[in-house]
């Protein structure tokens, strides 16, 4: 308990006080500031590393940083799958994240991204008699569409959707028939992006999503 409020403290400590790029005091000064020993800060440091929020350069010393997305998205999945989360909470969760993004896609979808969306659920066509490869696209395509919408915190949240490709919760899809049904649903989604049709596309991703 005591650890875990001094973690609190040091992570207040930073955002109040320092930005990307800027250098922290040595270990000597800030277990002084904290009235800890330098291996308790500088066990928190390392946990804080691993998070990448910090970067420990030897020689140089200890830079704050800004965590990539991936990161951050990792951190959330292994948290995830550590918590014992079950399979209706991850779908409610993805239909929602899903769903939520439908307006976005429409105002924000370019020719670019048609253009490798329509080529991904072609390649998901061409590999209907391989399931396995062709689940991969099968995600693929619905991270793309989640990268269209230049949200990074949605970005992080697709981790709920790689956990829910996980072969363990897919069995009843690697199969051609259900192949082609995403293959299906896919086109007829992109069909309502470019039309600009919300209601629609709303309707259509929870098709998409409820039969898991």
């Amino acid at each position: 308990m005591v650890q875990h409020r001094l973690l609190k403290e040091f992570e207040h400590y930073l955002l109040k006080n320092f930005v990307s790029g800027d250098r922290l005091p040595g270990e000597v000064e800030l277990a002084q500031h904290f009235q800890v020993s330098r291996a308790t800060i500088r066990e928190i440091m390392i946990h804080l590393s691993f998070l990448g929020v910090l970067e420990r350069t030897a020689k140089r010393g200890t830079f704050v940083k800004i965590p990539e997305a991936q990161e951050i998205g990792e951190t959330l999945g292994f948290q995830l799958q550590a918590s014992g989360y079950g399979f209706e909470e991850m779908k409610q969760t993805r239909l929602f994240l899903e769903i939520s993004q439908a307006e976005m896609l429409i105002h924000k979808m370019t020719p670019v991204d048609f253009d490798k969306l329509e080529a991904l659920t072609a390649m998901m066509e061409k590999s209907v008699s391989q399931p396995g490869k062709a689940d991969r696209l099968d995600l693929e395509f619905h991270l793309a569409l989640m990268k269209v919408t230049g949200n990074r915190i949605l970005t992080i949240f697709s981790q709920v959707m790689l956990l829910m490709f996980e072969k363990k919760y897919r069995q009843k899809f690697l199969n051609a028939p259900a192949a082609m049904k995403s293959v299906r649903d896919h086109r007829n989604m992109l069909n309502a992006i470019r039309s600009g049709e919300l209601q629609k596309l709303k309707v259509l991703i929870k098709k998409h999503i409820q039969p898991l």
